[in-house]
């Protein structure tokens, strides 16, 4: 199923994969990203589907459906393809780390991918090496491993579409940005997410953020691997203060669109944007942490980012 932003409203995001594939972590990660505790429930306690939802810019619905792995469970889904109708994306997650199922994982994959089939899917199946931990990166038995399961698959799926990631639970951006291929995609983020990667790798910013003004990251890229621990030390307590900060002055009724403040080597700079979205004005704020020598072009460069979120967001 290929949906179309403008018909839909509604996403419905697959997550598959064998028991201890590291989907449980995934969403662990995830959470702290887009904070979606807004609906959670299990579908059947019996098939074991755990739901969750979040509301995503005030306008889109994301529903992800975590299949539990286990056998018992994986045989009711290959039997009833009515738990995949109207999947927008797939995403399949292999241990990396465990040779001794990438048979029955692969086995696996394509008996889901059989079922895509019949229900004419036609976006990418998004493949996540999990547990591709940073201290693997250069592992050359770790990638070489990868590189044999992606052949296999390839080789034997000539008719489907695929996009690989490397992705790990202690390397939080691995993972939000193999999840935000799909939303960047049928929400038309490419652009934004490829200004603030742009940030990071050309100016070699610490990180490079867009988010609302409730704290839901809608694009971030980082310079370093970190984990969840790490994440929320370092982002998730910052974006805090940030927001704290922004709130304060709306209560006391100062126009203020920016905040910067300076370390001994980096300066640490938050700037707010407002977009009409549906006759509706929403605020969203880049936070971006970069070298003192840099930050002048970033912030002249930051000045068109206003349009760049008025051609896909508004």
């Amino acid at each position: 199923m290929t949906t179309n932003p403008h018909q839909s409203k509604e996403f419905k995001l697959v997550i598959a994969g064998l028991d201890n594939a590291g989907k449980t972590s995934a969403l662990i990660a995830l959470r702290q990203k887009y904070n979606f505790y807004e609906r959670v429930k299990n579908l059947k306690p019996t098939i074991k589907i755990d739901y969750s939802s979040f509301k995503f810019l005030n306008t889109y619905r994301i529903n992800l459906w975590d299949m539990g792995g286990q056998k018992k469970f994986r045989k009711i889904y290959v039997t009833n393809p009515v738990y995949f109708f109207e999947t927008d994306y797939i995403y399949y997650l292999i241990d990396i780390q465990d040779e001794l199922k990438f048979e029955d994982s692969v086995e696996y994959l394509h008996e889901l991918l059989d079922i895509y089939r019949n229900l004419n899917y036609a976006n990418e199946v998004i493949i996540c090496f999990n547990k591709f931990d940073p201290k693997f990166k250069n592992d050359e038995d770790y990638i070489d491993r990868a590189k044999m399961i992606k052949n296999l698959i390839l080789s034997q799926n000539l008719d489907i579409k695929f996009k690989f990631f490397n992705t790990s639970y202690y390397d939080i951006s691995s993972i939000s940005q193999a999840f935000s291929y799909s939303l960047n995609t049928v929400l038309r983020l490419k652009e934004i997410d490829a200004v603030l990667n742009r940030f990071v790798n050309f100016y070699r910013c610490s990180y490079a953020i867009l988010y609302t003004d409730t704290g839901l990251i809608i694009s971030d890229h980082y310079m370093e691997a970190m984990d969840t621990r790490e994440f929320e030390e370092k982002i998730s307590n910052k974006i805090n203060e940030d927001l704290e900060f922004f709130q304060r002055i709306k209560d006391e009724k100062v126009e203020i669109i920016d905040r910067t403040a300076f370390s001994d080597a980096k300066t640490y700079y938050v700037r707010k944007f407002l977009v009409e979205i549906e006759n509706v004005e929403n605020i969203f704020y880049v936070g971006i942490v970069a070298l003192h020598n840099k930050f002048s072009e970033i912030k002249n460069e930051l000045n068109d980012f206003q349009s760049v979120l008025l051609r896909n967001l508004a």
